[in-house]
């Protein structure tokens, strides 16, 4: 098995079809796993929850990890 990480730096307005082209991927090849950390600081927590609720079908899990505004 090998690891690929991939760092994608996208516009806002590509974030969604990026993570649904992901598990569009994933969906197809049931074998993988893939796990992925976003982090945008300008987007509040209602703005995430948006985009990885609209994914279809849904990733399995999912968290949110919120930081206190001004924290390094």
């Amino acid at each position: 098995m090998i690891k690929v990480f991939t760092i994608a730096h996208l516009p806002q307005e590509l974030t969604q079809a990026w993570l649904q082209h992901l598990r569009n991927f994933d969906t197809a090849h049931p074998g993988c796993h893939f796990e992925v950390v976003a982090v945008d600081p300008s987007r509040d927590i209602e703005d995430a929850a948006r985009a990885l609720s609209e994914i279809d079908p849904p990733f399995p899990f999912h968290a949110i990890f919120t930081q206190k505004k001004g924290a390094p």
